[in-house]
């Protein structure tokens, strides 16, 4: 049986309108109106789905289908979905292809009269991209027992911490553990790439064979703050030079490395006047691989660089991890399983790795994880561009629900 495309691509266009702006990008934040109303509406489709839905401390959206017979509701569940905010001025794609497609996949799977024999998970994770507090994932971590309390002191522009927003949310941060799933069947995720590389190769589908690893640090570099025009270059102690030379640095080491990114997003200087040398240079840096020993290797490589800087710049250099994680591959039976189903449906599809952290991620070690990609149009994802075709979200879906029927029916 097909899925409903129709009501699959009307219901991502009407959560695209929840945090749509004048020039047609989405910003939608944790823990505010918009997420709220979001919410309100996945619940919606869940609930016409069939599913019984509950919301933990975390803020997860869980939609459960728990099969008829004894004993089924004890077994563990295969978990789908992904995540529903966005990044300032972001898509309608990202993240929310993989909640709304979850939905009607089971949605369908349940209109045909199919009976998993194990319970079905359908989640709508709680603030994967981290913009706000720079602490992403908080939902998919705590289903997995992976938050740590130095995330949740994280503040966002205002000095709210993701803590007090959980509260004032009506979430429970302080026992969030009772959000921990210790028993998964597997984890299955249908996302937009985000890239273009099945665009390029024609490709409808993407296997993805693993997600990189990812850290995340905030450098500071201290020098002393002077008078622009009666401080000669010789007596500066400027840390901005020394960051500019951090940053290129970084650059190039990771350049020199297949599939290994590097990216300082946030630069902040004080006191920040045209006049005067700076005295404080605080800049984040976020590099990923699909090697944990490229990360290591990189970094252990900048500590040293630090110590030169440091001589030669007069600075001070303290650099503070925010976030790791290391990289986890997907199962290989679902891969070949995932390749077998789209040769029977005729899907074009490729084996590729995932350089974007993703909510599967967390699952690494817990119990199989596997990942579906579909095109993203000209490879534009995180900006109001942002685009995945509705032929191309049926077929992502399609998939998704027959691997939901292979894993659930035995």
């Amino acid at each position: 049986m097909k899925i409903n495309t129709k009501r699959l691509w009307d219901h991502i266009m009407e959560l695209g309108r929840i945090g749509s702006g004048a020039d047609g990008s989405v910003t939608r934040f944790p823990f505010t109106p918009e997420d709220k109303s979001a919410e309100k509406l996945i619940c919606r489709y869940m609930e016409e789905a069939g599913l019984d839905v509950e919301r933990d401390g975390a803020g997860n959206l869980i939609g459960k289908w728990t099969p008829a017979g004894s004993g089924t509701a004890g077994q563990p569940p295969v978990m789908t979905g992904s995540h529903y905010d966005t990044v300032l001025q972001g898509g309608k794609f990202d993240g929310c292809l993989g909640v709304l497609g979850a939905i009607e996949a089971v949605q369908t799977l349940r209109e045909e009269g199919y009976e998993p024999k194990v319970p079905v998970w359908v989640i709508g994770f709680k603030d994967e991209e981290g913009n706000r507090f720079g602490y992403g994932m908080i939902g998919s971590k705590a289903i997995c027992g992976r938050v740590l309390p130095a995330g949740l002191a994280s503040v966002d522009a205002d000095g709210i911490s993701l803590g007090d927003a959980m509260r004032a949310y009506g979430l429970s941060p302080d026992s969030l553990d009772t959000c921990r799933v210790d028993r998964i069947k597997a984890m299955l995720e249908l996302h937009i790439e985000q890239g273009q590389v099945l665009e390029k190769n024609g490709s409808q589908i993407g296997i993805v064979e693993g997600i990189a690893g990812l850290e995340r640090y905030t450098v500071t570099i201290t020098g002393s703050s002077a008078h622009a025009g009666a401080t000669p270059m010789s007596e500066r102690s400027d840390p901005v030079p020394a960051m500019s030379r951090w940053i290129l640095k970084v650059t190039e080491l990771a350049k020199e490395r297949k599939d290994c990114v590097a990216t300082v997003g946030r630069i902040k200087v004080l006191p920040g006047t045209c006049n005067i040398i700076c005295g404080e240079t605080e800049f984040s840096l976020d590099i990923r691989s699909v090697r944990d020993e490229d990360i290591r290797d990189i970094m252990e490589e900048m500590s040293r660089y630090e110590k030169l800087l440091e001589e030669q710049e007069r600075v001070s250099i303290k650099r503070a991890l925010d976030q790791s994680l290391p990289g986890v591959p997907c199962d290989s039976g679902l891969k070949e399983r995932m390749e077998q189903i789209c040769d029977q449906c005729g899907y074009a599809h490729r084996r590729l790795m995932s350089g974007a952290g993703h909510d599967s991620m967390n699952f690494g070690g817990l119990c199989p994880v596997s990942m579906i990609f579909v095109p993203s149009q000209g490879g534009y994802s995180h900006r109001k561009e942002e685009f995945t075709s509705m032929e191309d979200c049926e077929a992502g879906t399609q998939v998704l629900m027959e691997m939901i029927r292979e894993i659930t029916s035995r």
